[in-house]
C-alpha cells in the first residue's frame, strides 16, 4: 500500500481503550462488536491492530453523511460542510480523517458543565482536537490555555481556533488558571489532579461507575450520559 493511504484499523479492546482512542481520534472511533476502528494514514500505537483495510473510493461521501453536527446546550458542535443552527453558538471542528458521529458523550457532558459556569481562565489539558478549548473561548472564558504532550494535537488545535477566529494559547506548558478542564483516561486525570494550576476542575473521560480520587479535591456535581460520568472538582487545601 502507498506511503500517505487512508487505511482502517481495527483494534481490540474495551471501555478504556475507547477512552485512549477518543483521545487520540477525539471526533470519533467507529464501535465494532469486540474491538473499534479508526480512519488514519498509519496505525494507532500501542494498541492491538487486528485488521487493517484499505479504504474504498467514495468512502468520503459515506463519512460525511455519517458525521453530524450535535447540539449541546448554547453550542452547536459540527464539521464545516454543515450549516449550524442560527440561535447556536457554533464550534466548526474538520473531523480530518476520523469517523464518528460527532461529539463523545464525554464530550457532552464537559461542555454541559462548562456552560454552567462563569467564564474565567481556563486550562485544557490534553486538549486532542482543541474542540472543548475552542468552545470555551466561544462562550467568554479567557485567556484559553490549551495543552498536550502530541505535537498533532497542538498543531490540531492551532488550526481549529484560527478556523473559529478564537484566542488559544497552545503548548505543552500548564499555566495557572481558574478552571482547568481535563476529557482523559481516569488514570490520568488522578495523575495529573495534584500537579494542576487551577482552583476548579472538569473531568471527563471514564465510565460512570468509576471517580476520581486525588487529596484535596472535592466533588461539586457529577453528569452521566451513556454509561459514562463527568465530575466538577474543587481543590480544598
Amino acid at each position: 500500500m502507498p506511503d500517505g493511504a487512508l487505511r482502517r484499523y481495527v483494534v481490540v479492546g474495551g471501555e478504556p481503550e475507547l477512552a485512549l482512542l477518543l483521545h487520540i481520534f477525539p471526533e470519533g472511533v467507529e464501535e465494532l462488536d469486540g474491538g473499534y476502528a479508526v480512519y488514519a494514514e498509519e496505525p494507532p500505537i500501542g494498541f492491538d491492530v487486528v485488521a487493517v483495510d484499505d479504504v474504498a473510493d467514495g468512502w468520503e461521501d459515506g463519512w460525511r453523511a455519517f458525521h453530524r453536527g450535535v447540539r449541546i446546550g448554547r453550542l452547536w458542535v459540527g464539521p464545516p460542510w454543515e450549516e449550524p443552527p442560527g440561535d447556536a453558538i457554533a464550534v466548526v471542528i474538520d473531523p480530518g480523517r476520523a469517523f464518528g458521529t460527532g461529539a463523545h458523550a464525554t464530550t457532552r457532558l464537559c461542555l454541559e458543565l462548562l456552560q454552567e459556569g462563569e467564564p474565567t481562565s481556563l486550562l485544557d489539558v490534553g486538549c486532542g482536537s482543541g474542540v472543548l478549548s475552542v468552545a470555551a473561548a466561544k462562550l467568554g472564558f479567557a485567556p484559553v490555555n490549551a495543552a498536550d504532550i502530541d505535537e498533532v494535537a497542538l498543531e490540531t488545535t492551532r488550526i481549529n481556533a484560527d478556523t473559529n477566529g478564537v484566542a488559544v494559547e497552545v503548548g505543552a506548558e500548564l499555566r495557572p488558571s481558574r478552571l482547568g478542564l481535563m476529557n482523559i483516561a481516569l488514570d490520568v486525570v488522578e495523575g495529573m489532579l495534584p500537579e494542576l494550576p487551577v482552583e476548579r476542575a472538569i473531568t471527563s473521560g471514564y465510565l460512570a461507575h468509576d471517580e476520581p480520587h486525588a487529596e484535596g479535591w472535592h466533588r461539586l456535581e457529577r453528569r452521566v450520559r451513556d454509561g459514562w460520568a463527568a465530575d466538577l472538582l474543587e481543590f480544598r487545601s
